[in-house]
């Protein structure tokens, strides 16, 4: 469906623009005086930059106990589509 695949495009999209939002995170807190909050958007934005460069095929996500990687669903996605 068209509207599936816009809405994985958009959703991959909002990944790649993730450790940006950490970056404006950041800044936001500092500017508010929240050093703890600081702190933290700091930490996951560099874990987020840092596995996006040498991690990036083993980007996982767990749904329930069932660990999917991303390269993975476009082959499953594809043979689901083919045998509907």
């Amino acid at each position: 469906m068209i509207i599936e695949k816009t809405f994985i495009t958009l959703l991959r999209w909002g990944l790649r623009f993730h450790s940006i939002f950490h970056v404006l995170e950041f800044i936001s807190a500092i500017i508010e005086n929240a050093y703890v909050t600081a702190g933290i958007a700091f930490f996951a934005g560099t874990i987020e930059v840092l596995a996006s460069f040498l991690l990036p095929h083993e980007h996982v996500h767990f749904k329930g106990l069932i660990p999917t990687v991303h390269k993975e669903f476009d082959d499953d996605h594809d043979e689901k589509q083919s045998s509907s």
